[in-house]
């Protein structure tokens, strides 16, 4: 019953630190809506780059006790959503560096990391239910 408990608690976890993460890739969506001029823009977005980088430390820690934890399919699931979530980061300094397509690849690439996490909540529910 322990491991269970575990488990439980890392995937919980990880869900947390997933959604701290999506809610900063949010924010860049709407600094893209509510800043029309070039310097605020990038401003808001090396802040948020900033944010992304606690959000991500804090999102490995959590992918690195799953990996402790198990089981495989759910460590991969987690591993997925952190791979996401780096490609994601990318994304937003390419478009610090103010690269062409940068938006289109950060939006792509934040679906990703949505379905991602989807993915990882199906297999920590699957794992959850197994004897």
């Amino acid at each position: 019953m322990r491991i269970r408990e575990l488990r439980w608690a890392a995937y919980l976890e990880l869900m947390e630190q997933a959604h701290v993460t999506g809610q900063l890739y949010r924010r860049v969506l709407d600094a893209r809506f509510q800043l029309t001029e070039r310097e605020p823009l990038l401003a808001r977005i090396h802040e948020l780059r900033m944010e992304l980088r606690e959000a991500y430390a804090s999102l490995m820690r959590s992918v690195r006790v799953i990996a402790l934890e198990g089981p495989s399919a759910t460590s991969a699931a987690a591993e997925a959503v952190l791979e996401a979530a780096r490609e994601t980061n990318r994304a937003l300094w390419l478009t610090s560096l103010e690269e062409n397509d940068a938006r289109a690849r950060f939006d792509e690439a934040n679906s990703g990391f949505t379905r991602w996490l989807e993915r990882f909540v199906e297999t920590a529910r699957a794992a959850m239910e197994a004897p």
